[in-house]
């Protein structure tokens, strides 16, 4: 199986913040235009994913983005109906108003 690789250009990583973060016990990242966690849910329980899917659109601005794997979902958990479908193919959603 062949190994995808990307590089950002310099220029755009004066931009960028690279951070660790516990998905299991830190607190809300604010202000995140894009977030993008591919094939980590897929380890947690429903409960867990739940959670951390709710700790994604807290952390989003209005319109932010959130990249998935291709075996995960929004659509089970609580927050589904805050997010639309911008790219079905690459997983790609979008944070909308959120009542």
């Amino acid at each position: 199986m062949a190994t995808q690789r990307s590089k950002i250009k310099d220029q755009l990583k004066q931009n960028i913040i690279f951070s660790f973060h516990n998905l299991i016990t830190d607190q809300v990242f604010s202000q995140m235009h894009l977030i993008i966690c591919r094939n980590v849910l897929i380890y947690f329980d429903r409960e867990l994913q739940n959670n951390v899917l709710n700790l994604f659109k807290d952390s989003l601005i209005h319109k932010g983005f959130l990249v998935l794997g291709d075996k995960e979902s929004l659509e089970f958990s609580s927050v589904n109906k805050c997010f639309s479908r911008y790219e079905k193919k690459e997983r790609i959603f979008q944070l909308d108003a959120c009542v």
